[in-house]
């Protein structure tokens, strides 16, 4: 497979100073073994990779975290999933407790939020498996 890299023009907020915000671009290449993320914020450039795509977002968006920025786009919400059948595209699913995904519920990681909480990785797990939980029980 041959490398293939696209562009997304992404809003990222100053997480001390919330009506501070910045355009960033991000780099996404897609590679034979995963995917590599990388990015400029106040003059230091970083790269992360891994082997599925919102695993990679994930690096990427705990990286800004580290260096005091929320990402404002879909894949930053707590609520963001990702099915295992989507893994190596930019597609998750924005849910709600005790509901299952829907087709209505898919959307890109990078597609603008207008969101104020920026949860980590941890967080964003955390929630995700109250969220499984919340499915399993309705559907007992």
């Amino acid at each position: 497979m041959e490398s293939d890299i696209n562009l997304y023009n992404c809003v990222i907020v100053d997480l001390a100073y919330y009506d501070n915000e910045k355009h960033i671009t991000v780099s996404v290449n897609t590679k034979d073994d995963g995917f590599e993320m990388s990015c400029e914020v106040d003059g230091i450039g970083f790269s992360l990779c891994g082997e599925y795509y919102f695993e990679t977002f994930q690096l990427l968006r705990d990286r800004l975290l580290e260096l005091g920025y929320g990402i404002k786009c879909n894949g930053s919400r707590i609520n963001a999933i990702q099915s295992g059948m989507f893994g190596y595209s930019e597609k998750i699913y924005i849910v709600s407790m005790g509901n299952q995904a829907l087709n209505k519920d898919l959307c890109s990681i990078w597609d603008h939020a207008d969101i104020k909480d920026f949860p980590s990785t941890k967080e964003q797990k955390m929630f995700a498996e109250q969220w499984y939980k919340s499915i399993d029980n309705k559907n007992r």
